[in-house]
């Protein structure tokens, strides 16, 4: 399957400003079942540098600088990837280690849960045993089936109780909770952000945000509470880190007291 993805963001400001050093998060993520056949961000107004990078966990990016102030920021980013069907169970689950490295502690701190949140992954995940694949299974089913996916533009995310209580939250508020609670029972979990390619939307695609969970033997595994399943070749990561902050799309900031106003468009076509 080849898509062809548009994405298009766009910053007005109400005086000129002095852009900080920004960070450009589009360029798709390496998976098995991806690859990227082209490539292409243009900046305007155009910047005085600009420069591809990898950042600390490993994701892409581009960074680049202005020397004189602006009125405004415009990013069109524009792909074309390949991707191939791709069984997302397939691979076996290797045994737990006793203690997991060093290296898993961004993945592992977790926010205190409270008492009702504790109880309700205990009520979900115990009919799985010791069978993580199962348990993993569950927990994504269990919060597709019980919360109401919504839009929210806002880049907060809804605390922990107030999604868990409401019963409803945007990918990222769905996500954040999943990751919380994967770490409350010692399973690394990150933040992923990206593409999600829905046949039946049509136009008007978003960006979207899933979980990854680290398996022992079978490394990174998608999932996605919003739709109940694994996440297969219809999913186009980006940028995964243990902290949702570092997965914005565009990272930077500007000096003075102009206000700004974000707007941004996705489309995604499927053309073979």
């Amino acid at each position: 399957m080849k898509l062809r993805i548009k994405h298009i963001t766009e910053y007005q400001y109400s005086e000129a400003v002095v852009l900080q050093p920004h960070h450009l998060y589009f360029y798709p993520a390496h998976r098995s079942y991806l690859k990227t056949l082209d490539f292409n961000l243009n900046v305007s107004p155009d910047p005085s540098g600009f420069s591809f990078r990898m950042d600390l966990e490993n994701n892409a990016f581009h960074q680049c600088w202005f020397n004189e102030p602006h009125e405004s920021l415009r990013l069109t980013a524009e792909m074309l990837v390949e991707t191939h069907e791709i069984n997302p169970f397939d691979f076996i689950v290797e045994s737990t280690p006793d203690a997991w490295p060093t290296s898993f502690d961004p993945y592992l701190e977790g926010q205190p849960l409270p008492k009702d949140i504790a109880d309700w992954i205990d009520s979900v995940t115990a009919p799985a045993g010791n069978n993580l694949v199962t348990l993993l299974t569950f927990l994504n089913r269990e919060m597709f089936s019980d919360w109401e996916h919504t839009t929210r533009y806002e880049p907060t995310l809804l605390s922990l109780q107030e999604c868990f209580s409401s019963k409803k939250g945007s990918c990222r508020d769905l996500s954040w909770l999943m990751i919380q609670m994967l770490r409350s029972i010692r399973i690394p979990a990150r933040f992923v952000s990206g593409y999600a390619f829905n046949p039946e939307l049509g136009r008007g695609h978003e960006l979207h945000a899933w979980v990854e969970a680290y398996l022992p033997g079978a490394g990174w595994i998608g999932l996605d509470p919003n739709a109940g399943l694994l996440a297969t070749d219809h999913y186009i990561p980006v940028v995964a880190s243990h902290d949702p902050a570092n997965t914005f799309p565009v990272q930077g900031h500007y000096a003075g007291t102009a206000s700004s106003e974000l707007s941004f468009e996705v489309t995604i076509e499927q053309i073979d």
